[in-house]
């Protein structure tokens, strides 16, 4: 299934689907604005450079930027060091472990990703929502009030923060706020 993207110009919607679909209809509104996409569901931005025709946008797209080369790490596998700050007590601990601490760093991680409370999800949801909106409307007059409504989940606060703000916009930022409120309810 095809990953779905929204295009926000100005506070406008101007697209929405693949990313082929947002390049092919941004390039054909022959605007010199360049809008910000986002992953439909998570709210996160994908950076698209809007600079050349069609075809060079699509191309830039598809390109895989190569990891920087290591000598650390399995890079085939697509593992890449990183830098972890412990205690040496914890290091201690860690070297103790069947399979060495990156072997046990895996697992305690795989463990904690598949043990996520709602509590937890719930906050995560309201971070993306919360970032989206400052990407898309931080100086709108009512983004602080939404904002604050987001995390104390007051529809009604959120939807009079929200109320001016323009029609497409709203209805997207409704339909995520519903989405964490359903989550609320236990209904998720």
């Amino acid at each position: 299934m095809a990953t779905d993207y929204i295009a926000i110009d100005q506070q406008q919607i101007v697209a929405r689907g693949t990313l082929e679909v947002i390049v092919r209809r941004v390039k054909s509104m022959g605007t010199t604005h360049e809008p910000m996409v986002f992953e439909a569901d998570s709210c996160k931005r994908i950076e698209v450079d809007w600079h050349g025709d069609t075809e060079e946008v699509l191309a830039a797209l598809s390109v895989d930027v190569p990891a920087p080369k290591t000598k650390r790490g399995r890079p085939k596998l697509g593992v890449i060091p990183k830098e972890v700050t412990l205690l040496p007590r914890h290091w201690e601990w860690l070297g103790q472990q069947p399979g060495g601490a990156s072997a046990t760093l895996r697992k305690l991680v795989e463990q904690a990703q598949k043990h996520v409370s709602l509590e937890e999800r719930i906050t995560a949801k309201q971070h993306q929502l919360d970032r989206f909106m400052l990407l898309v409307a931080g100086d709108t007059p009512g983004f602080e009030e939404a904002s604050r409504a987001l995390y104390r989940n007051s529809k009604v606060g959120f939807e009079k923060a929200i109320q001016f703000w323009p029609e497409d916009l709203k209805q997207l930022l409704l339909s995520k706020f519903n989405e964490v409120a359903e989550m609320h309810s236990g209904n998720l």
